[in-house]
């Protein structure tokens, strides 16, 4: 019993240790070359804080930038993501989105949307993934979420920062994300 009650205890505490992640999408690049991270839960706790790299020129083509979010055995197939974009040279704003059974938000526009304008130096936390049949979303108390049904959910890991749309920016991108 006392061997059972140690190896529960420890257990406990590895799967409530935050993990702090720093990222970067060099000048010119389009993603953070971070390490794949394997997560244990279908539901992520996540925050992050934004910074002067926030800003950058609205480009022509303008897409999807991703913050974070967790990919279920393949980042077309089955995701749960918040995003960021420029909408203007001072205005940018946090959104989310869904590949349901690698359906495209592109194909289905409920798989989309904006859930706040973001401040450059504000921090932002709340909570992302897959649980009682719904996809959810929540950030700083504004929620999302899309019935899905029983996707495959087997392998999970956590999506990392990345430039989107068909353009690259002139400075690095960084963004410390701590999940939990």
């Amino acid at each position: 019993m006392k061997y059972l009650f140690i190896i529960l205890s420890a257990l406990l505490l590895v799967s409530c240790n935050s993990k702090t992640i720093n990222y970067t999408v060099k000048a010119g690049e389009h993603y953070s070359n971070h390490l794949i991270t394997p997560l244990k839960n279908d539901v992520l706790h996540y925050s992050f804080t934004t910074d002067s790299s926030w800003y950058w020129e609205t480009p022509d083509k303008n897409g999807w930038s991703k913050v974070t979010g967790i990919a279920w055995n393949s980042n077309h197939e089955n995701r749960v993501r918040i995003v960021y974009m420029r909408l203007n040279n001072t205005i940018g704003v946090l959104g989310y989105y869904y590949y349901i059974n690698g359906v495209s938000p592109q194909q289905n526009p409920i798989q989309k949307g904006i859930l706040d304008t973001i401040t450059i130096g504000n921090s932002y936390q709340g909570r992302l993934g897959y649980e009682n049949g719904y996809y959810f979303i929540t950030l700083v108390g504004k929620h999302h979420s899309l019935k899905v049904g029983h996707p495959d959910l087997s392998l999970k890991t956590l999506c990392n920062l990345y430039i989107g749309g068909t353009y690259t920016i002139p400075h690095d991108w960084t963004s410390t994300v701590v999940i939990r």
